[in-house]
């Protein structure tokens, strides 16, 4: 994966998180609207799309946050080689988000990327743990490679009593 596109979804990463602002001064359109007007679409819409292009199945955590989410979207980008599922509260504006690469791809992310913990899954998978972020903006952000994938598992630190155990346990539902 080039700077460029490593860039690119960083940028698209955080344009999500501070998004709201956006989405709120359009309130007499529908969220959905918004997403697909952005690319987005069911989950298992973007989930078929990813594996068609691969040519393989691709498996999601079952595992979702303690909290209450009131849509979830997905998109596949080919060009960046990126699934995005989001899944998101409209009235209490957060988000929860997921990342799923080609392993090959998922490997310069993870030399690039600084971590402050290296966490070990049940089942031996080694997950790096970092946060990213300002003030009360702080994002949880849990990543490892399983099944030729690397998953990067996202949300606002704020949101979750223990992120980081919440984060391995989602990893773990895999």
């Amino acid at each position: 994966m080039t700077k460029k596109k490593i860039i690119n979804l960083l940028i698209g990463f955080f344009l999500c998180l501070s998004g709201w602002h956006s989405v709120k001064s359009s309130q007499q359109r529908s969220i959905e609207k918004d997403y697909y007007n952005l690319g987005y679409k069911s989950v298992s819409d973007a989930k078929q799309e990813a594996e068609s292009y691969y040519k393989t199945n691709l498996d999601l955590p079952i595992k979702l946050p303690p909290l209450d989410f009131t849509h979830s979207f997905g998109r596949f980008d080919q060009g960046n080689e990126n699934l995005e599922i989001e899944y998101l509260n409209e009235e209490k504006h957060f988000n929860y988000i997921i990342n799923v690469f080609p392993a090959r791809i998922g490997d310069n992310l993870l030399t690039r990327t600084n971590y402050s913990k290296l966490i070990s899954l049940k089942d031996g998978t080694q997950a790096f743990y970092s946060t990213t972020g300002i003030d009360k903006k702080i994002s949880s952000i849990l990543m490892f490679k399983k099944n030729n994938w690397t998953y990067m598992l996202s949300i606002e630190e704020r949101l979750l009593d223990n992120p980081v155990t919440t984060l391995v346990e989602i990893a773990e539902s895999l």
